[in-house]
């Protein structure tokens, strides 16, 4: 039979050898392995559910902190922004912001002067939103709401996944030492036999 319900039957028939006289002990403890495979990876699943949730908590925690430390401020470009490079086919490639100086005032009222970054081709004089520290410097914008979700949600599928990997690399090398185990099986099988048909 073929299709899902094949495939379904053959995979159950594999965990669940049941009295089948012709089951090898080798056959047996795949199928034990096979069952702790499976078991495993659902037990991971609420695992990593839970790992998913407490770097949630974290994040969220993080993005929070950053929204009471990190003030909106505007900057003032005191040099043109490099304009956009043009590419091999004539087309104007896509550039990331440019680094471009400026002055603006931090939190304290003090003027400053640095590097924040800016589209190309942003002329002298524009302004541009900044995000600064408590102490007027430059920083990161703090997390989203989405970023936290996204990182939450990364952070409890890959350590699904590593857990399903760990259980996989597991099993096939299980099933190799049986399987090598099976062929010597042969072997002496097959050299007994062959020593009693040359007998006969």
């Amino acid at each position: 039979m073929t299709g899902p319900s094949g495939r379904i039957a053959r995979f159950w028939r594999r965990i669940h050898i049941g009295h089948n006289p012709l089951a090898r002990t080798s056959d047996r403890v795949e199928s034990a392995l096979l069952m702790v495979v499976v078991l495993g990876i659902l037990v991971a699943l609420p695992l990593a559910a839970l790992l998913g949730a407490g770097t949630y908590e974290g994040q969220l925690a993080l993005s929070q902190q950053q929204r009471l430390t990190r003030h909106l401020a505007v900057a003032t470009l005191t040099e043109n922004a490099p304009n956009s490079l043009p590419a091999t086919d004539g087309a104007v490639a896509p550039s990331p912001s440019a680094t471009v100086h400026a002055r603006w005032t931090g939190p304290d009222g003090a003027e400053r002067v640095g590097t924040v970054p800016a589209d190309p081709g942003t002329k002298a004089g524009s302004t541009v939103p900044i995000w600064l520290t408590d102490s007027g410097d430059p920083a990161e914008a703090p997390m989203s709401q989405p970023d936290v979700t996204t990182a939450a949600v990364l952070s409890g599928f890959f350590a699904w996944l590593v857990a399903v990997l760990i259980l996989f690399v597991a099993y096939r090398t299980g099933r190799f030492v049986l399987d090598r185990r099976r062929v010597r099986r042969w072997d002496l099988e097959w050299a007994t036999v062959g020593e009693k048909w040359a007998r006969s």
